[in-house]
């Protein structure tokens, strides 16, 4: 059995076992819903408990795929007579002079999957933590408040956080699934698909580069001695996403600060890809952030005041509430 064939078998056993518990959060622009539960005996009436049972469900609807669709619609399903277009089921409908709509199904197998299943299980309270819907606060983090607050938090956290991120690092998960890497230890990294992207759709193509070396756990620790490896991960970035038939002018590459976790990672994703991670209070372009440090301050990030949003529940935020 293949790893993908053992995977997908997996999720289907744990879904056959999942409880509903709430929908924890939606949303409509990216089309995903996160769903609260727990995996257990069918008979089992014991409450989610975070780190045992606790299990959070991502379903997000996929965007449609450009060179199925045309093959479909130019030589028919299994290139037979019938049209894709024919198949789908259409409901209730209006119209209105030149312009009419509905709303229907579109029967999966015509164009291929139509929704991603990802699950985090067992789910902790932070991941629950992460993806409940949530008030979002506005933080203004001078260097003084990362020196006494924030970075004694990032310090703290414990290495079982990040131990998926070691496991890509040394190849005991996703091996497969790595289209670029550059072994050097000081200057290198690892390219691969994130997650969050299904891999068919190259106008959404969202690859993440993470570093070998284990020193540089967020933006605040970039200096100029890091600058070989931020140009590295900048001239190589292309040769990974060619592989997608994404050229190098179509290239977004930038980092998160705050990070969802804390191991230096930068996102490279096609330029045409909205609404994820790109907002202003949470992305930092990468040519941004070498200029900055080349040509302002080597230390430009250790003194500089950064703005960020958090939400209200996670664990960052009640810290910062704690030291006020």
């Amino acid at each position: 059995m293949s790893t993908s064939d053992h995977t997908c078998s997996t999720i289907k056993s744990r879904l056959r076992q999942f409880k509903f518990r709430e929908v924890l959060s939606e949303d409509i622009s990216s089309k995903t819903i996160w769903i609260l539960g727990s995996i257990c005996n069918k008979n089992d009436t014991s409450d989610v408990v975070p780190g045992e049972n606790a299990a959070v469900l991502t379903l997000e609807r996929l965007a449609f795929n450009e060179e199925k669709m045309t093959e479909c619609g130019k030589h028919g399903l299994n290139n037979q007579t019938t049209s894709a277009f024919e198949t789908i089921k259409l409901d209730s409908g209006e119209q209105n002079d030149v312009y009419s709509w509905a709303t229907g199904f579109i029967d999966s197998s015509t164009l291929g999957p139509d929704v991603r299943v990802s699950l985090i299980f067992p789910a902790t309270q932070k991941h629950i933590d992460k993806h409940r819907r949530q008030q979002r606060k506005l933080i203004t983090e001078t260097s003084d408040l990362y020196s006494s607050a924030v970075k004694p938090f990032i310090d703290a956290q414990p290495a079982s956080r990040i131990q998926w991120v070691y496991n890509i690092l040394t190849k005991k998960v996703e091996a497969d699934r790595i289209v670029f890497e550059d072994p050097d230890p000081e200057n290198g990294f690892i390219i691969l698909p994130d997650l969050k992207w299904d891999v068919t759709n190259s106008a959404s193509m969202y690859l993440v580069a993470i570093v070998h070396r284990k020193d540089v756990k967020s933006l605040r620790d970039l200096t100029d001695v890091h600058l070989p490896l931020l140009k590295n991960i900048r001239n190589k970035a292309k040769i990974a996403a060619q592989k997608y038939h994404v050229s190098q002018d179509k290239l977004r590459l930038y980092i998160h600060y705050q990070p969802s976790y804390y191991h230096l990672h930068v996102h490279i994703t096609n330029v045409d890809l909205e609404g994820r991670g790109i907002a202003a209070d949470r992305a930092h372009l990468l040519d941004t952030v070498i200029s900055n440090i080349e040509d302002i301050s080597a230390d430009y990030y250790q003194r500089v005041t950064l703005a960020y949003a958090l939400g209200s529940d996670t664990e960052l935020w009640s810290h910062l509430q704690s030291q006020s």
